[in-house]
Formats: C-alpha cells, sequence, structure tokens
C-alpha cells in the first residue's frame, strides 16, 4: 500500500464526502472539541497551526479566520487547488503557508522552526501506508505543552456495521477494507493501536470522542425523519462516554506534548 492521492477526484470528495449531512456533522463536531478544549484559539490569541493532509481546507479557513496562521500541506495538488481557491475568496491567503509536500517530507527544520501551538490530522491515517511514520512527524512538529487534534476512520464501527447487516462473510475474513480507487478508506483504524503508537511517540491523550456515532447506528430512512442539529446535540452528548467514543465512524484523540 502507498498513501493515497485524491489527484483526479477532488470535486468528486468534495461533493461525496462533505456536501452532506456526514461531512457537515464531522467537521461541526471536531471544531466544536477544539473550541471546547483549547480556548486559546477562539480568544484572540494568535496560535501556529499546522493542518497535516489537511487536503479541501476546511479546518485552515475556519482557524485562520480566527487570526491564526496556518501551514496546509497535502500530497494532491488538485484538493490544494481547491483549497486555494476558497482561501483565497475567504481572503484569508495572508495566513496560510500552502505546501504541496507529504507530512513525513516537511522537513524536520521546517518543524521545529515553527514549533506549531496546534498540530491537525483529520481522516489521513486510514489512507496512509505507515501511520508510525506519521504520528513521529506530526508530534516532531509540536511545541512542548502543544496539541495534537487526531481524527481516523475507526475499524470497531465497521465491525459494528457489519455485525448490524448481517455481513458474516466479511466478519468472518477481516474483510473492511474499501476497494481501490473508491473513497472508503483502505485501513480503518483500531483506536488502542492509534493510542499506543501517541503513547510511544511521546504525548498524552486529553480527550477521546466518537464522530458520527447516533447517524451512522440509525437506519437511513430514519436519518431522513431527524434534524441534523438535533443529531449533532446527541452526538455532543453522547460522544466522550464510554465506551461510545470507540464506537464511532471516526474517532477524534486530542493529544498534548509535555512540557
Amino acid at each position: 500500500m502507498t498513501d493515497r492521492n485524491f489527484d483526479g477526484i477532488a470535486a468528486r470528495f468534495k461533493k461525496n464526502i462533505y456536501g452532506n449531512a456526514k461531512g457537515e456533522l464531522r467537521l461541526a463536531l471536531c471544531w466544536r472539541e477544539l473550541i471546547d478544549k483549547l480556548p486559546a484559539l477562539s480568544d484572540g490569541q494568535p496560535q501556529a497551526v499546522w493542518d497535516a493532509g489537511g487536503g479541501l481546507g476546511q479546518m485552515s479557513i475556519r482557524l485562520a479566520g480566527h487570526g491564526h496562521s496556518v501551514l496546509l500541506n497535502d500530497i494532491s495538488a488538485e484538493m490544494l487547488d481547491v483549497a486555494r481557491s476558497d482561501i483565497t475568496q475567504a481572503g484569508l491567503m495572508s495566513r496560510l503557508d500552502i505546501r504541496h509536500v507529504a507530512i513525513q517530507e516537511i522537513t524536520t527544520e521546517e518543524r521545529n522552526q515553527q514549533a506549531f501551538d496546534l498540530v491537525l490530522c483529520h481522516a489521513v491515517l486510514e489512507w496512509v501506508a505507515n501511520p508510525e511514520q506519521v504520528i513521529a512527524a506530526l508530534v516532531a512538529g509540536m511545541r512542548p505543552g502543544g496539541h495534537l487534534s487526531l481524527m481516523f476512520y475507526n475499524l470497531n464501527a465497521l465491525i459494528l456495521s457489519n455485525m448490524a447487516k448481517g455481513n458474516l462473510y466479511k466478519l468472518r475474513d477481516r474483510d473492511f477494507a474499501g476497494h481501490p480507487g473508491g473513497l472508503t478508506p483502505p485501513s480503518p483504524r483500531q483506536p488502542q493501536y492509534i493510542i499506543e503508537l501517541l503513547q510511544r511517540a511521546g504525548v498524552e491523550i486529553v480527550a477521546k470522542r466518537g464522530i458520527r456515532l447516533v447517524y451512522d447506528l440509525m437506519p437511513r430512512a430514519v436519518r431522513a425523519e431527524r434534524s441534523i442539529d438535533d443529531v449533532q446535540a446527541l452526538e455532543w452528548q453522547y460522544g466522550a462516554d464510554e465506551p461510545f467514543w470507540s464506537l464511532g465512524r471516526y474517532v477524534h484523540l486530542l493529544c498534548r506534548l509535555p512540557e
């Protein structure tokens, strides 16, 4: 497996992943978690932020809009072109540094010079060949006392979903990877495995939250009858509780590098 590049399908990605309630919930819940746990992001204190593998740049735009300086990188030039257009339209280009480069290729010198207060890596680990290498690169960019916001596609949720659907052969064979070329991630990650990688890299886990827990457990017909605001409120109510944080379609971990 190689790290996935979305060149050629950026428009499809934007429509299918973010042009619906699923994408809306994911962005809204991650943003609320950050603002809730890191008040410096919204109280006027400029922060140095690295949006690692940030693709279309939605989180970069929100953070730059709050006055923070953001490094946005991705291996897809096409995704970054879409991001650049949206960033220009928002009048925020002066606050962003956009790099067409892999996370692992942001040099040690660049990371150390910036000493990022916040590193974001959302929905990336499930597309890469070596998550340990990526996590090491992310942690290397954090200043002591800084935070890492890490969200990934959750293997536990896929197992639960296949149990509910009665996909016995998939469960028997542990065949949960998406088809090559599709938009279902090929490597869903087990939360405890990622937590172990993070702890070995030297960061502590500050908060854990399941993203798209309530929404994904509802039948599609029921989803259509429910207010997205009501669903989001319930996602927030239950998402950080045991055992629900480890059962969302995505898991969000907020980590801190000790000083």
